[in-house]
């Protein structure tokens, strides 16, 4: 498959993304509206039945208009006697209009003795406080009731309608959260939050804010009138304020971010193993492609040299030759034992990566093994103008492992130091010992290995892109079946390269 058509379909998947992308946009931003509707909803619900407990807690609160007190003049009241007093007020109704014309206050003093004397005061509303404050009418908001009081209001009149002691009492920040609370409870509203009551008529808070400041309570959207009654003569508000009802919303809806979300990860990794999947289809089509090219380059050469030299037996002149035949006889047989080393390798790297090899287990020399190995290649080495060097350093040397794979390995490294050398080859084979490992490194002076092919270079087919190495002959199993030979001995292979000044291969090898 060639780039271009992946990269097309990664377009094409990323395209296809942005509608659905919108549509689950669109889902949670009209699922964060009902669940925003839904909140709204339970706060006016839990609103509604604040202000009617509060209206019955005040109605309910007439132990001060029931006591048995004996009146008073207050001038001569002896103030020494008094341990504490309390106010409270009814209002004079008008049963013409039903409109309030005036106020009874009474003031209760609770003396030493357990007893109580009241002092009783009526007051009458000025026109102008009765034109603008209609008891039992609609009031206006908040925010903008003080902008309707005008300069003939009476100071006098206006301490009218602030709240008697006694109510003030019974509202204070602690029993409107405890009803506040349980309230919101039964709404199954658990949120922190914020509370406030305020007088819009007056302009001051009755219960003022603790967390935020008063300007922000007063553009809360929850906003709830108390009833009016003898007590609560002016607008009283009740302002709840939520921290964020976004984010309480967005903690509702936890359980569908989290689906939506795995919903785009699970999409996205699918998507990505897809395309991840078609690019390694990709490289390892070119890979095979690129073994089959140099299997088929390879076998062509023996093939070829055996076909010829067939032919030139099969001439009957050639028979009375001894020696030419016997010289051609030999070429056959090395060309074909050249051909069965090429299939053994291919069948040993099959082997090896369906795991089917078998390991013969042994006690090896390795200084020996490396010496017989390093003597093996002393012809092709003087044959070059090359030099190999052999240091063995390893105080012990000695250790498990199947012989004929160890050899092919050294072998192996060996092999692509002298192919991988410009020009004379210059071997270094070195070994090494501590507590737990047998090292032996190969070390050439070669073209070398780019930093970005090192990570490739033990994957099976894989040959370097660069320079003349497409020049070497070789099917890329090499490096594999090293590494391979390597972890089946529970060691591992370490690679310092760089380009063109040459490579180290280490081998770590443990002794048990």
């Amino acid at each position: 498959m060639k780039k271009r058509i992946i990269i097309t379909l990664f377009i094409l998947l990323g395209l296809s993304a942005i509608p659905l992308m919108f549509g689950i946009f669109h889902l949670y931003s009209e699922a964060e509206k009902v669940q925003r509707s839904i909140f709204v909803n339970e706060v006016l619900t839990a609103g509604n039945n604040i202000v009617d407990r509060i209206d019955a807690i005040i109605k309910n609160d007439t132990a001060l208009f029931e006591t048995e007190a004996e009146e008073v003049d207050q001038d001569n009241l002896d103030i020494d006697d008094v341990t504490s007093v309390r106010q409270t007020r009814k209002f004079l109704i008008d049963s013409a209009n039903n409109q309030p014309i005036g106020v009874i206050k009474t003031t209760i003093y609770f003396q030493e003795n357990n007893s109580q004397v009241i002092a009783n005061d009526t007051e009458y509303f000025t026109a102008a406080f009765r034109t603008l404050f209609p008891l039992y009418k609609e009031s206006p908001s908040p925010n903008n009731l003080q902008h309707s009081i005008t300069n003939s209001f009476n100071i006098k009149d206006r301490n009218l309608i602030e709240l008697d002691s006694a109510t003030t009492n019974l509202l204070c920040e602690e029993n409107l959260e405890k009803i506040v609370t349980e309230e919101l409870k039964k709404e199954n509203i658990d949120e922190r939050y914020d509370l406030a009551l305020y007088n819009a008529f007056t302009g001051q808070f009755v219960v003022a804010p603790t967390d935020i400041t008063p300007e922000e309570i007063l553009n809360s959207e929850f906003v709830f009138l108390l009833k009016y009654n003898e007590k609560v003569s002016s607008p009283h508000y009740l302002i709840i304020q939520f921290p964020t009802v976004r984010g309480i919303v967005f903690k509702r809806m936890s359980n569908i971010m989290i689906l939506i979300l795995v919903f785009f990860v699970i999409t996205f990794t699918i998507s990505f193993v897809a395309l991840y999947s078609l690019y390694r289809q990709k490289k390892t089509s070119e890979v095979t492609n690129d073994f089959i090219n140099n299997v088929t380059h390879e076998f062509k050469t023996p093939i070829a040299t055996i076909s010829l030299a067939c032919e030139v037996l099969a001439d009957p002149t050639m028979l009375e030759d001894k020696d030419i035949r016997a010289s051609y006889v030999e070429i056959i047989n090395d060309e074909n034992n050249r051909l069965k080393d090429m299939v053994t390798t291919v069948l040993e790297t099959a082997q090896l990566r369906k795991g089917q090899i078998k390991m013969n287990v042994e006690l090896i020399d390795m200084h020996e093994l490396i010496q017989k190995i390093t003597d093996s290649f002393a012809l092709m080495i003087s044959s070059s103008n090359g030099i190999m060097t052999v240091a063995l350093n390893a105080d012990k040397h000695t250790l498990f492992g199947d012989r004929t794979h160890l050899t092919n390995s050294i072998t192996n490294l060996i092999e692509n130091g002298i192919k991988y050398s410009t020009n004379s080859p210059e071997i270094l084979v070195n070994t090494l010992s501590d507590d737990k490992h047998f090292v032996v490194s190969v070390t050439d002076k070669g073209v070398g290995i780019p930093q970005k092919s090192i990570t490739k270079i033990f994957d099976n087919f894989y040959r370097v892109p660069h320079g003349n190495i497409h020049n070497v002959k070789g099917y890329g199993l090499g490096l594999g079946y090293v590494k391979k030979i390597v972890n089946l001995h529970h060691g591992r292979i370490e690679v310092l390269s760089e380009e063109g000044k040459g490579s180290t291969f280490t081998i770590y090898l443990p002794f048990k």
